[in-house]
């Protein structure tokens, strides 16, 4: 049964993108069908026939997106795994964006339609519009240090660890890191981790003490 807020989104995004079609396979609800492409004239590029899985705790969960036409090739460098599964963004922007509600359509809009418009951009141009995240936990690492400003490994770990605990210090204790209170200094890194929940915390502290430790 689809609930009355998926209904209603669903009805945005068909009629937004007319070569969707909202299909149910047992208990799960997905998307299936054609996008297509155009470019900033509004000509059209190429089109791409994709599955866009809704998440059961939708919309505070991240949709999965798989590629079925098999028109990108299916390597590290393209951002997608053997099985078309699509790499949108870092896992870490889009939970957050997760914990206020991923609307189907907005999702489609700015992370799915962007996505495979960047990877027509790339075969036109050799490289992607607007940079790129390195592959695996290097592009977690990236995304630390770039989006967040952490790149002191020590002090990244020791604030995954309070957080898993739950023992962050309160906005007017001293910071993790030792220089002022924390409302003052890594307040907004700390809370943004914090949204991202604790099993990609869990993960990013394994690999984090696995670079400490080499």
């Amino acid at each position: 049964m689809v609930g009355t807020v998926l209904k209603k989104d669903l009805e945005k995004v068909l009629s937004t993108f007319p070569k969707l079609k909202f299909c149910k396979n047992k208990n799960l609800n997905f998307l299936k069908g054609e996008i297509d492409i155009f470019d900033s004239n509004g000509v059209y590029w190429d089109s791409f026939t994709i599955a866009i899985v809704i998440p059961k705790n939708y919309p505070n969960a991240v949709p999965g997106v798989i590629e079925l036409s098999k028109n990108i090739e299916r390597i590290d460098e393209r951002h997608i795994s053997e099985h078309g599964e699509c790499c949108l963004d870092i896992t870490h922007e889009l939970l957050y964006q997760a914990r206020s509600g991923i609307k189907i359509i907005d999702f489609i809009k700015n992370s799915v339609y962007p996505y495979f418009a960047n990877q027509l951009f790339f075969l036109s141009q050799g490289k992607y519009a607007n940079g790129e995240y390195a592959h695996h936990f290097n592009g977690v690492k990236q995304f630390y240090k770039e989006k967040l400003g952490l790149d002191d490994i020590p002090l990244i770990i020791k604030i995954l660890e309070l957080i898993i605990i739950n023992k962050v210090p309160s906005r007017n204790s001293i910071c993790p890191c030792g220089e002022k209170k924390i409302k003052y200094c890594h307040d907004s890194q700390i809370e943004f981790l914090k949204s991202v929940g604790k099993t990609q915390i869990k993960s990013d502290l394994m690999e984090f003490r696995k670079i400490l430790s080499s």
